[in-house]
This record gives C-alpha cells, structure tokens and sequence, in this order.
C-alpha cells in the first residue's frame, strides 16, 4: 500500500510515527528515511533511534530556506544519497513499512524529481508498505497512492507570531 500524507497543516510527521509505532507494535520491521529534519534535534528522533526493529537514517539535513549557506547542488547530492539507500532497501527486501519523511518537500523543491519518486514508492510497495509524507504531494503521486491524507491548517500560532514550541514542533 503507497500512503501518501501531505497538506499545510502541523501532524504530517506525527501521524508518519504513528505507523511507525502500530506497526513496531505488530512486531514488524520499520525502515524510516528522512530529509531535512537535522540530527537529533527532533523529539521523535531521540526516541525513535533506540526503537528495537526500526532502522532510522536522515539524509540532506538542512534545507536552504533555513540554511542559506546550503546551495541546491549540495542537496540534490544528499537527495541521490537517500534515493541510492532506497535502492540498496528494494534488493534487499527487509521492511514491513518505509516511512520517507518531508520527501515530498524533495521533489516540490526540485532535489528530487518526481518521478523519481514515483518509481521508488512503486517499486517499495511490491514489498511493503510505503509512507510518503511533507507539504504538496505532486499529483502524479497523489494519483499513484492507494491512500491520501491531507492536513489542512485552519489556525496556527506562527500566524500570530508564537515561535516553535520543544515537544509539539519539534
């Protein structure tokens, strides 16, 4: 199944965990590549690196727009490493469920080209359940999943200048 969780609202990542954990649950195995999320510096990334049966890699750890010393040449770069570790997961054939975090933020912004993506996500869900998450999913994607969800904003506290709070944003 290729589940595809997306839209401008906060609990994208949240819900991704979610299946992380239901599935740790059932006792299977869990694969979860990041981009963009840095190294622990994340709540979730402080829990869910000791999690028996879950296998956690980051890749592109900063994102230009919060890092302006980081060009997209640099990222595209740690993109094809991810994109290389996804095709080193697809010979080996190990997981239950891959969860690929803020890989729509990838190819939204050009580091990843989508259909790229699409043939990854395909190709993993032959095998397993595939978790694709982050803002503006591509349509191609959005059609080629079995199931969507979007996670709409209806109210913020950014919008009134309330900065990230430890343990709900980060």
């Amino acid at each position: 199944m290729i589940i595809v969780i997306t839209g401008d609202g906060k609990g994208k990542t949240t819900s991704s965990i979610g299946q992380i954990i239901r599935a740790l649950g059932h006792k299977q195995k869990v694969c979860l590549i990041q981009l963009f999320k840095g190294e622990d510096f994340y709540g979730e990334q402080k829990i869910l690196s000791t999690l028996k049966g879950l296998d956690f890699f980051s890749y592109a750890k900063k994102h230009p727009f919060c890092f302006k010393e980081i060009t997209k040449e640099q990222v595209i770069q740690e993109c094809k490493q991810a994109i290389n570790k996804i095709n080193e997961i697809i010979n080996n054939n190990k997981y239950d469920l891959i969860v690929l975090e803020e890989f729509n933020i990838a190819t939204r912004d050009g580091y990843i080209e989508s259909d790229t993506l699409i043939d990854i996500v395909k190709r993993l869900s032959l095998f397993s359940n595939v978790v694709v998450t982050g803002r503006q999913a591509h349509k191609d994607l959005i059609d080629t999943a079995d199931l969507v969800s979007e996670v709409k904003e209806i109210k913020h506290p950014y919008s009134k200048g309330i900065s990230a709070k430890e343990g709900i944003e980060f």
